[in-house]
């Protein structure tokens, strides 16, 4: 018997045994799978956020944004939002394709884009792109691009590798060539690079090559598949090289340095075998850290294969209900920089998981075969024996076993046997005792005790219990037992016996005898703290077995002690400390100091606004059931800052709210329960992931509109890097309206994340905000400089541990710059001066005034009569001196003996010369304003007289002309000067815009009221428009002069309007286009109109004289060249001076005199002039504005002018040219220098005919004519080309077309081209034909180019074209050929 005892007890120890090695390898087998199987998928898809499923490429950049190739552009993503880049309507060419296959950035904050149409550069400091397309890179289809360790840049294309060269700015090409003759221009769809430094390439269907920078060398390996496709390439945390293909699956290299000895181990899809390879085309390759895992995305799915057991594959896809995925083409896999994995799909969008294991285990009640469909744990309880007591929902209690992990509801339990059903638990306690409370909502207490029949207590059978609801229980040091409900407080003590408490006395005028009692708990000093839901926190003081000793204070919302009444829960920690939870306040701890609660939820930053269980761990550290999470709160001493830590259901708990009081602590494990079971975990075993948290301002909005939108000059005034990157903003005061928004890079729950913000300068305190509120918004901030820092929490509440600092800087507006109050300062310093010396001069100007304005009366006078002194006395001196010198330098040449009496003469003369020009600069110009000086005359006569000296001008221009006076005599008041300028104008204006054959009309009459005069002057001229009226008198306006072939200043009319206003008279006018123009001049002629000061009744007034002028006659002859002499018109009013130019010049030039202006015109109507030589200031009319006559006037335009002046500043000088004049010679002159400079000009003049001559292309630009004349001649050329072919075109009808007389065309040509009317046409003809030949070469005969250039006659063609060039027309053609030959 005892050895079939043995037998049968080692049978049974190797029953037992194989038994255990069965389940260890079941356990493993569960563990295998729950590695793989918990994965829960986050989608971003078009609903949310994305604007397409279809996703290429998944990369996160160094500064940890997240970025989503598609094929319609790429997407930036920061955990809330995405940025697309995409070249459409609102951003054309922004990329030079919108098909996104790759994606990679460098050191240098550039993010390279691969795309099917070329390689963009985005800049992600300043958001610029650029673009490269082939030929800069081998072919524009860029399928991957890789980024090394030591930031090369490396781009795959369809047409070979090349990489980046930084230095240059340009690609290296790696073709056979420049491999050694290994890898040709095949299309490349693989590269990385491997732990070692190594670049693996994948191509298409070229097969799987190396390259070793440090042997510079490359490797190709033998063919890896049918196919030789290596589409994807991977390293794995133990330096396996995986290559996945297209269509022939997953291969493994085997000694993958060893070029002799390398291998391939092939995983491929098996019909039928669901832990095969998913599908045999494989897009993408990666590794999963935490789980230790191979994630391989393939055509049908993802495929997740574990290092231990290789060739065994855990399938997602969208059939599988276990592993479930909403697509099937997974196109993309990355991890990134906090171990999630990123899938990019086709028809998912994108798709990421924490695959992290979880550091709370949660525990589901499963109580289906039950019938119990809830999973609410609202109580819960470790005993003595480690088993769980749990309150579930409103379905009573149940037990789980710590032995077998069994949950047993109460109802099984033989102690509860004649229990009928337990009410919903509130609260469980065990007592030393050994027994265990339940609190229940509406069946009192019942008490437990292992192996006895539960007792159920009511109100009616105890004297502590108020009602049946009971909600709290505790037992304190001394062994009592406390009993709170719903409604009531009660104490059972140690002897057994036991009362409730009654009117509760605060001692501060309230009181209480109704409380519903949350929590219950005991200080260190032994004093009972009550919360309550409806009066706050209750202490309670004294001898418990004594109520009438008892004292009671309260802590509540009516006496500012605690900011709200509901309170569910108290806690004591090692420390002392008293701290409590509430519903809507949050966190609150006791100062005993101040004899109140603080709220800490804000100071802590703890989520939500829930508090409803507080355990402590062996570490001191608190842990808070709230309603956003399970927070981990450290603050064990003073002065240290407090940490907090925030746990989510992503961590692996029930759900993120917690059930008030429903928490225990047992032997260092936690155990916390909510509405989807309970968490319990051991906070000494836990590891949490200690990651800094990356955050950035994503975004700076003025008005609301985003920084990437605004216009390019506002971005650079404000920053010239994007929000990203900037350390500092300016802001324009205009654009005080900003908001900054910001991101943290986390990408698990971003929704929890936390940020803190304040800007220095305008926040006190940190601002605290969440996700929903990514933002600091600021408006109307004074101008200054300020400094936003910024700060970030994860989803766990772990706070950064830097803090990001952007410099605002608000500039003040110009008003309130520093330069501007410096200008205030200087208004107010000076306005203080003046009233000062203001004050100071007034008390003494008060004695004497009258004194100091004679004094300064008599000053200014003879001070003015000073300057008027100098100024005269000096130009009159200058002529006589330019005499003395001229007549010194004849002198020189008739009697050379005396050259030492020459030597005096001239120092003195130069002598005199300088101090002349110092009393110039000391001289001022009067002040030139305008003064009435009317005297009785015979009005009518004075307009008829004044009328009849424009006779010559008139007839000229084959006006007719009448004056009607009606009266013919009125007598009046006058101011002869004035009328004179008027009359002068206003018969000017009519002349110059009439027509030739037009009539002008002068009409003198009395107007309604006889002591004003009505003169009209009309004409039928062009005409002028409505809306140029309103500015017909404004200064320098202008009319369509060109339409009429005249030159205005635009100061006649100006002139006219304020004499008129001075004479005391009114002037208007009346239009229509091509009808005529009417001025009607109304003046006061009565005495009474006028200023006794205004009045002379001695003035004489002057008669005009009537010249009456001769219209030259035609000129039919051409003079001589070369014979005749020049002819020159000298304009001087010093006799002597004139005399002595006239002696000098006559030798060589035929000469013309005149005493002013006005007689120079004379001679200019009657005679051919060669050059004028004027001196500036004449009376009649000075020598600037005849030469602006002279230059304004077409006829006479031509004419070079030199101006002789006493005046020798800069300002003259620019005056003399402005008006047109040739040289300027300041007096006194050198009269050898005058006849130089007259000489140069004649013979530039003729330089400029001859270059005319030889011009082939009319280039009238080139010949440096005048305005007037460039117009003139651009004119003349036009004329004749447009009637080119016309052989009837002659000279009359050449004048007609150019508005102007035959005499008069032939003067300004002849002077301008040296040419008369007939040769010039001839000569733009024959140059045309030359034009011809050259364009058409020999498909032109001669006979049709005479005819189409206006030649009757072909030989006669040939002959004038062969005198003008010197060879016949066929022989220019040959000889142009040939040239074009030789070129």
């Amino acid at each position: 018997m005892k050895n079939t005892a043995r037998i049968y007890a080692c049978f049974k120890r190797a029953f037992l045994f194989i038994v255990l090695l069965l389940m260890v390898e079941v356990s493993d087998a569960a563990i295998s799978h729950t590695v793989t199987s918990h994965f829960n998928f986050k989608q971003l898809t078009i609903f949310n956020s994305l604007l397409t499923d279809e996703v290429q490429k998944v990369y996160q950049d160094k500064d940890g944004f997240m970025w989503f190739a598609t094929r319609y552009g790429f997407f930036k993503y920061d955990g809330y939002r995405t940025t697309l880049y995409k070249s459409n309507l609102y951003s054309p060419g922004l990329l030079t394709n919108n098909n996104i296959y790759c994606l990679g950035d460098d050191n240098e904050f550039n993010l390279w884009i691969g795309t099917q149409e070329g390689l963009n550069v985005l800049n992600k400091k300043t958001g610029e792109i650029r673009k490269f397309q082939s030929p800069v890179i081998p072919n524009n289809i860029v399928s991957c691009l890789l980024v090394t360790r030591d930031n090369n840049v490396w781009i795959g294309t369809d047409s070979g590798l090349c990489r980046y060269i930084a230095e240059r700015d340009s690609f290296a090409v790696y073709g056979a060539e420049a491999t050694g003759g290994v890898l040709n221009y095949t299309a490349i769809k693989s590269l990385y690079e491997d732990s070692e430094g190594d670049l693996w390439i994948g191509t298409w269907e070229a097969g799987l090559y190396r390259y070793s920078p440090g042997e510079g060398k490359f490797y190709a390996y033998p063919t890896i598949n049918e196919r030789n496709s290596a589409h994807v390439i991977y390293e794995d945390c133990y330096k396996n090289i995986w290559v996945g293909s297209w269509t022939c699956g997953l291969f493994k290299l085997l000694n993958p340095k060893d070029m002799e000895q390398v291998s391939y181990v092939n995983y491929t899809h098996k019909t039928g075998d669901v832990n095969s390879l998913s599908d045999n085309i494989v897009y993408d390759i990666s590794e999963d850290a935490y789980t230790n895992t191979l994630w391989v995305g393939t055509r049908s799915g993802l495929s997740v294969m574990e290092h231990e057991t290789p060739g065994v594959f855990l399938n997602y896809n969208s059939k599988n209900s276990l592993y479930h995925i909403p697509c099937d083409e997974i196109n993309s896999i990355f991890r990134d920089s906090f171990g999630n994995m990123w899938l990019g799909s086709i028809g998912g969008g994108v798709l990421m998981t924490d695959t992290y294991e979880p550091l709370f285990i949660r525990h589901s009640l499963n109580l289906q075969d039950e019938d119990i469909p809830t999973t609410s744990v609202k109580a819960l309880f470790v005993d003595s024996e480690r088993n769980i007591w749990l309150g579930i929902g409103t379905y009573g209690l149940a037990r789980q076993e710590y032995t077998t992990g069994e949950l047993t509801l109460s109802s099984h339990l033989p102690e509860f046997a004649d229990i009928a059903s337990v009410p919903t638990i509130n609260s469980i306690i065990q007592r030393r005792n050994g027994e265990i409370w339940f609190g229940t909502y509406d069946g009192g207490l019942f008490i437990y005790r292992k192996g006895e029949k539960v007792k159920n207590l009511l109100p009616d059978d105890c004297d502590f219990i108020g009602t049946s609801c009971v909600s709290a229980l505790y037992e304190d040091e001394a062994g009592n037992c406390w009993v709170g409900t719903r409604g009531s407080l009660g104490i059972r003590m140690t002897d057994g016996k036991g009362y409730k408490f009654g009117w509760m006395d605060f001692g501060d005028g309230y009181s209480t005898n109704w409380i519903f009692v949350k929590d219950i708990i005991e200080d260190k000093d032994h004093n009972i703290w009550i919360a309550t839901s409806n009066f706050g926190i209750i202490h309670i003081t004294g001898d418990f077995s004594q109520p009438s000793t008892l004292k009671y204070a309260n802590y509540s919302f009516r006496n500012g002690k605690l900011l709200t009444n509901t309170v569910l829960c108290l806690f004591t920690d090692r420390l002392g400390r008293l701290w409590a939870g509430t519903e809507g306040g949050g966190l609150y701890l006791y100062n005993r100091e101040k004899e109140l609660f603080e709220e800490k939820n804000r100071e802590y930053n703890i989520p939500g606004d829930m508090v409803g269980s507080i355990e402590e761990d062996k570490k001191g550290n608190l842990w808070l059931g709230t309603n956003a999470g399970l927070v981990k709160l450290s603050v064990q001493t003073a002065g240290k800052e407090p940490s907090v830590r925030v746990y989510t259901a992503a961590d692996g708990l029930q759900d993120n709210f917690f059930i008030a009081q429903s928490s225990c602590n047992w032997d260092g494990e936690l155990f916390f329960g909510g509405y989807k079971g309970y968490n319990s975990f051991f906070p000494d075993h836990m590891e949490d992931r200690q990651c800094e948290v990356p955050f950035l301002i994503t975004d700076i909005k003025i008005y609301n509109r985003s920084f990437n939108t605004l216009p390019q000059e506002v971005r650079q005034r404000i920053s010239p890097y994007m929000p990203s990157f900037t350390e500092r903003i300016e802001l324009p005061h205009e654009y005080n309206n900003f908001s900054i928004e910001f991101a943290a890079l986390t990408y698990k729950n971003p929704e929890l994340n936390q940020y803190a913000y304040r800007l220095d300068g305008f926040d006190k305190e940190w601002q605290y905000t969440n996700a929903e509120r990514r933002f600091a918004y600021y408006n109307n901030l004074k101008s200054g400089t300020y400094k936003f820092q910024l700060k970030a929490a994860n989803e766990n509440g772990m706070w950064s541990g830097y803090i990001r600092e952007l410099t605002v800087v608000v500039l003040p507006p110009f008003w309130a710059t520093w330069w501007a109050y410096l200008i205030y300062i200087t208004i107010v310093l000076i306005i203080g001066f003046y009233l000062y010396r203001a004050a100071k001069n007034r008390i003494l100007l008060r004695n004497e005034l009258r004194l100091r304005k004679m004094e300064k009366a008599k000053a200014e006078e003879l001070n003015h009569a000073k300057l008027q002194f100098f100024t005269n006395i000096t130009h009159e001196l200058l002529t006589p001196l330019t005499i003395i010198s001229a007549t010194v330098d004849e002198l020189k040449v008739q009697a050379p003996d005396h050259n030492d009496l020459y030597s005096v003469m001239g120092s003195n003369i130069r002598r005199l010369i300088r101090l002349l020009q110092q009393i110039l600069e000391f001289r001022k110009a009067e002040t030139g304003n305008l003064k009435l000086r009317v005297s009785p005359g015979d009005i009518a006569a004075f307009v008829r007289n004044e009328a009849e000296s424009f006779q010559p001008l008139i007839k000229k221009r084959k006006i007719h002309f009448s004056v009607i006076c009606d009266p013919d005599s009125v007598i009046g008041y006058f101011d002869p000067d004035k009328l004179d300028k008027i009359i002068y104008n206003l018969l000017s204006n009519a002349a110059k815009y009439n027509r030739e054959n037009g009539y002008i009309q002068v009409n003198l009459s009395y107007a309604d009221n006889q002591d004003f005069i009505l003169l009209r002057i009309k004409d039928n001229g062009k005409g002028i428009a409505k809306e140029k009226q309103k500015t017909l008198f404004q200064r320098f306006y202008e009319g369509d002069y060109r339409r009429s072939n005249t030159i205005g200043t635009g100061i006649g009319l100006s002139l006219v309007k304020d004499l008129v206003e001075l004479h005391g008279g009114t002037i208007t006018v009346e239009s229509e286009m091509d009808r005529g123009t009417e001025f009607i001049v109304m003046l006061p002629i009565d005495r009474s109109y006028f200023e006794e000061e205004q009045i002379d009744d001695e003035v004489i007034l002057p008669v005009q004289k009537v010249i009456d002028y001769e219209e030259p006659e035609e000129i039919v002859h051409v003079p001589s060249a070369g014979n005749e002499e020049n002819t020159i018109l000298l304009v001087e009013d010093n006799e002597e001076l004139l005399q002595l130019m006239v002696k000098l010049l006559k030798r060589d030039y035929n000469v013309f005199t005149a005493e002013n202006g006005k007689e120079a015109i004379v001679v200019l109507e009657n005679e051919d002039i060669d050059l004028i030589v004027s001196d500036v200031m004449m009376p009649e009319m000075d020598g600037i504005e005849f030469c602006k006559y002279v230059k304004g006037k077409l006829e006479i335009s031509h004419i070079p002018v030199i101006l002789l002046t006493a005046k020798n500043k800069e300002e003259d000088r620019a005056e003399a040219y402005e008006v047109g004049a040739d040289a300027f010679l300041s007096k006194p002159f050198n009269l050898a220098v005058l006849h130089a400079r007259i000489r140069n000009l004649l013979k530039y003049k003729e330089r400029m005919a001859h270059d005319f001559k030889n011009q082939l292309v009319f280039e009238v630009k080139d010949l440096n004519y005048t305005s007037l004349d460039e117009d003139f001649m651009q004119r003349a050329i036009d004329c004749v080309n447009n009637h080119l072919d016309d052989c009837d075109f002659d000279q009359p009808q050449f004048a007609e077309e150019m508005r102007t007389s035959k005499s008069t065309l032939y003067k300004k040509l002849k002077s301008l081209t040296g040419l008369n009317t007939s040769a010039f046409i001839r000569n733009v003809r024959l140059k045309a034909a030359c034009r011809i030949m050259e364009e058409k070469g020999t498909a032109v005969r001669v006979s049709e180019l005479a005819y189409a250039v206006g030649f009757n006659d072909p030989k006669y063609f040939s002959s004038c074209f062969k005198k003008e060039f010197g060879m016949l027309p066929s022989e220019y053609i040959e000889r142009f050929i040939q040239n074009e030959e030789k070129d």
